[in-house]
């Protein structure tokens, strides 16, 4: 009777990770193919996506708190209502978005992950962000990553982990193989890369099992890992974005560019690719302080004149939905930089003019009830 019981179960626990895996959402460009699960693991191969040619194990966000509180994909992130979806984003060919938040098991920090996948017709790299919000009722310091595992080729183990800190771009391959898998924050300045050895990550190969105090040691420590090439049972790293102090239910975006070459060099490349097309397509606001100012101020953008990128701050003294658009001298929408709802606090925003034309461009912020404008000059 016990054994019919446990057989029960097992179909039972098999029928709901079918049903979640049949939810998962495929796509692509193309050339490089994506798939999203409602959890939100992301991997790429060629197009159309199949697990079978996988390049990448799993790519997830991370937030680590404290040594005994770290966001971990295997750990606690769960799904929510919002499943693997296709989105329709304006300027992008194909994206997908899923929402996730750490309801599996309900450990600190209390945080949900907005999981958003962008791709272009024939583009050998696609950009992902993060938008991590904390859903707890305190402030929070959180140090936030991707974590990666690689899987080259759809095979883990023995293969090479490298950054390039010039270019401040990560790749991974194996010898004998075509594929170089590269990967690159685009939005802000990289805080650390560390790589380790699947041994020394994990007290058992055939899992994830490790300690928070692993994942936050790998999160928060500063210095670069350059170069690993892995055992048999493979490695895992993290790309870095360093501490973010979130206000309750605040958010923060990280924007990553994952593509696959033919060799190191076009892995590279690719990357600068993915930083142009984030630059004209993609935006980020950044959250500066957490202070709450007296009223709602938008800042002259420094520097000005500027060529090609400036930097535009503000300051909310209420939660609001926002808006920062940036227009030309003849009133047409050039790029819009923000769109969401933000808390109280100071914020920068970065505007890349890369393409456009030398001269006056305006950008506007509306932010509940105000609506305040400057000029500001693009001189090539």
């Amino acid at each position: 009777m016990k054994r019919i019981v446990l057989i029960l179960v097992a179909l039972a626990l098999l029928a709901l990770i079918v049903a979640d895996l049949a939810q998962a959402q495929t796509g692509g460009s193309g050339v490089i193919g994506f798939n999203l699960t409602n959890a939100g693991r992301v991997r790429i191969g060629p197009f159309p996506y199949s697990s079978g040619t996988s390049h990448v194990g799993r790519t997830t966000a991370t937030a680590a708190s404290s040594k005994n509180a770290v966001f971990d994909y295997n750990d606690d992130a769960n799904k929510t209502t919002i499943l693997a979806q296709k989105i329709t984003v304006p300027g992008v060919d194909d994206a997908a978005k899923t929402v996730a938040d750490n309801s599996y098991s309900n450990k600190p920090p209390k945080v949900r992950v907005e999981v958003t996948i962008y791709t272009w017709t024939n583009a050998k790299f696609l950009v992902y962000r993060y938008r991590f919000y904390n859903d707890s009722s305190a402030t929070v310091p959180l140090y936030l990553s991707s974590t990666t595992v690689p899987m080259p080729s759809g095979t883990y183990g023995t293969e090479t982990i490298a950054y390039n800190v010039a270019k401040r771009t990560s790749y991974f391959y194996r010898t004998g193989t075509a594929a170089y898998i590269s990967q690159k924050l685009l939005n802000k300045n990289l805080f650390s890369m560390r790589i380790r050895d699947w041994n020394a990550y994990s007290t058992d190969p055939a899992s994830d099992v490790t300690t928070d105090s692993v994942r936050y040691l790998m999160s928060t420590e500063p210095a670069n890992d350059t170069l690993l090439t892995a055992s048999a049972d493979g490695s895992i790293f993290n790309m870095n974005a360093g501490l973010h102090t979130l206000a309750s239910k605040d958010s923060a975006d990280l924007y990553f560019g994952m593509g696959v070459g033919a060799s190191v060099a076009e892995a590279l490349a690719l990357m600068d690719s993915a930083q142009v097309k984030y630059s004209k397509i993609l935006t980020a606001v950044e959250k500066t302080s957490a202070s709450v100012p007296s009223q709602f101020v938008l800042e002259q953008n420094y520097p000005n004149p500027f060529n090609p990128s400036t930097q535009i701050r503000f300051m909310l003294s209420a939660r609001s939905s926002v808006t920062l658009t940036v227009y030309d001298a003849l009133g047409r929408n050039i790029r819009t930089l923000v769109n969401q709802q933000l808390g109280a606090g100071e914020y920068a925003s970065s505007f890349d003019a890369t393409g456009l034309s030398s001269g006056v461009y305006y950008y506007v912020l509306r932010a509940g009830s105000l609506v305040e404008s400057r000029r500001m000059v693009l001189i090539r």
